[in-house]
């Protein structure tokens, strides 16, 4: 960061953890313990740790937000400045977590199903968002990737050199990502699709292989050797 800026870049996280863990075999995924730690620990901890986040807002689903608060609770982490409750969508659930975060210059906006985030990207990350006002982390694609025809046979091989795989956490300047969530209405994946709808180009940083979100079972074993190379 530019230790010569007049002013520090306010940094707000929002820490989404309102999943349902469809593919999980009914087990919550974000309290899902990983080395005597619940899956949600490692990447909260990742961003309370960071010299440059001020605030930290966790957005829980109804499920789980009464053991969820007493969790977080016990951790002191002092950083984290409130737990919402999410909608029934991705961006109902940003939303939430925005109106509890309160006003930043910036927001970073990251699953905390990924939980080996590291303080390179979020580096990257805010870096990237204060010259650009919209950024995020991306890697190549390393599959073959194909399209089918309507009757699943094989229609065409795409060109992986044009294909790149998102992450989080998504980067944005505050007024940005507020237009966005109170303007557009359609379904997204992700953050960056509402901001995209607004016209904005957004510009992309380097993320990491080992930043995968935990999605089904498979993953876990791989997030537990990430975590271990780690200690």
């Amino acid at each position: 960061m530019d230790k010569n800026q007049e002013k520090t870049p306010d940094i707000g996280v929002i820490l989404l953890a309102a999943g349902s863990s469809t593919r999980m075999d009914g087990q919550d995924k974000i309290f899902m313990p990983i080395y005597n730690n619940p899956l949600l620990y490692y990447s909260l901890k990742e961003f309370n740790d960071s010299r440059h986040v001020s605030a930290i807002s966790i957005v829980l689903n109804e499920k789980n937000y009464q053991s969820g608060m007493t969790y977080i609770n016990s951790l002191n982490f002092d950083k984290v400045t409130s737990v919402c409750i999410g909608g029934s969508r991705r961006q109902d659930s940003v939303l939430n977590g925005l109106y509890a975060l309160g006003k930043h210059d910036f927001i970073l906006i990251h699953d905390a199903a990924r939980p080996c985030i590291n303080q390179c990207i979020i580096n990257r990350g805010i870096e990237s968002v204060i010259e650009f006002n919209a950024s995020i982390p991306i890697i190549p694609s390393t599959d073959t990737l194909r399209t089918l025809s309507e009757e699943n046979f094989v229609d065409k091989i795409v060109d992986r050199e044009t294909i790149w795989v998102t992450q989080t956490p998504q980067c944005f300047s505050y007024d940005l990502i507020f237009k966005a969530l109170t303007t557009t209405d359609i379904s997204v994946t992700d953050d960056a699709m509402l901001v995209q709808e607004l016209g904005v180009n957004i510009k992309t940083f380097k993320g990491s292989k080992s930043n995968i979100k935990v999605t089904t079972n498979d993953d876990i074993a791989m997030v537990k050797s990430i975590i271990k190379e780690k200690k």
